[in-house]
């Protein structure tokens, strides 16, 4: 017997649901493949370990949800079948499209004049849009032009402002000194 039909009567040896020649033969398997005991006797102690452990209660509903989860794996499981029918039918369909739009769409395009009319279209857009862009860059620059000039004149305008403020400071100062040394003398 082949050691993959060994490795699926193992879990039945080991969940008790397994016959008696079905026992015999994975114990004269064992015997002559070292590997297939090898394994054996490695899950053999899992199990074993396992039993020792005490009973751990389960949560309510914790069965339905991994049912439903078994469930939702089988539903989404990837069967090579499908997934090669599914490339396939992708291929197919790209290499379709492919062709009727080289040999069909694109001859019918070209002769029909749609594409001189598209070009035209897209030349008018473009006159349209960079004409709205050069506005938008003129306009833009006019008003940081006025923007500058208005700061200049403020700049200036506050310049002389303070100069007059510290003159008429420095005025009042130098009267109020002149006026001290007046009284002084």
């Amino acid at each position: 017997m082949q050691c993959q039909e060994i490795n699926s009567l193992v879990m039945k040896y080991f969940d008790g649901n397994i016959s008696e020649l079905e026992r015999e033969m994975i114990i004269k398997h064992n015997d002559k493949c070292k590997r297939c005991a090898e394994e054996f006797l490695v899950l053999k102690g899992a199990i074993d370990t396992l039993e020792e452990f005490p009973e751990v209660e389960v949560p309510f509903g914790f069965k339905i949800r991994v049912m439903e989860g078994i469930l939702n794996r089988r539903a989404y499981s990837a069967n090579p079948k499908i997934v090669a029918f599914w490339l396939i039918s992708i291929f197919g369909l790209i290499v379709f499209g492919w062709n009727m739009t080289a040999n069909i769409i694109v001859p019918y395009i070209r002769d029909s004049g749609i594409m001189i009319a598209a070009y035209n279209v897209l030349i008018y857009g473009f006159n349209v849009v960079s004409g709205i862009l050069r506005d938008i860059v003129v306009v833009v620059s006019m008003l940081l032009g006025k923007i500058l000039i208005m700061r200049n004149v403020l700049l200036r305008d506050y310049i002389t402002y303070v100069t007059l403020i510290v003159l008429a400071f420095m005025a009042i100062n130098m009267f109020l000194l002149y006026r001290r040394k007046l009284q002084e003398n």
